[in-house]
């Protein structure tokens, strides 16, 4: 009777491991997804697209400006028709930095704001803009306080653009 018992128990233990072997085996965990940058990587990388883009005004640079527009940028400027594309903000910047030399004075870095592949920015410049005279000469500067809103978007490749670009001033009749 005890090695009816052992084999009874010997083959219970058989067909338990033969049952487990017959199940599907558990899936293996997903690999996790790569973490993209974090917040504070993208705050990063608007200022240095900010940056770049003061130094192309600065430098009447319109192709280092245009680099940092999205392609379907729209600008929205002070007493003006909106101007969409790239192709219409580099005729405008082509006429505009033919005519002045400019010099950005940050008052204020203020804020950048990111919430998945949309970022915002609002911030204060004074803008130094001198006319540049028929005969070459630098007119007189004309200085005015501007605040800023923009709108980014990322890129397929990770990058920030320009998607949307405002502003107006404090004082009342500046002229642009």
């Amino acid at each position: 009777m005890q090695s009816t018992n052992i084999r009874r128990t010997l083959c219970l233990v058989l067909l338990g491991l033969i049952g487990a072997g017959c199940q599907p085996a558990a899936e293996a965990p997903a690999p996790a997804a790569p973490a993209g940058p974090t917040v504070e990587e993208d705050i990063a990388a608007i200022r240095a697209l900010q940056d770049s883009w003061n130094q192309a005004v600065e430098a009447g640079n319109a192709d280092g400006y245009i680099a940092v527009l999205d392609s379907d940028i729209e600008l929205l400027p002070t007493d003006a028709p909106p101007i969409n594309g790239t192709d219409g903000y580099r005729d405008m910047l082509d006429g505009v930095f033919g005519a002045n030399t400019f010099d950005i004075e940050i008052v204020d870095r203020g804020t950048i704001e990111v919430d998945g592949d949309i970022g915002w920015a609002r911030y204060d410049y004074i803008i130094h803009r001198t006319p540049i005279a028929s005969d070459g000469d630098a007119a007189e500067t004309v200085s005015s306080l501007r605040k800023f809103i923009d709108i980014m978007r990322r890129q397929p490749d990770g990058s920030w653009r320009v998607y949307k670009h405002i502003w107006n001033y404090n004082e009342p009749g500046v002229v642009p």
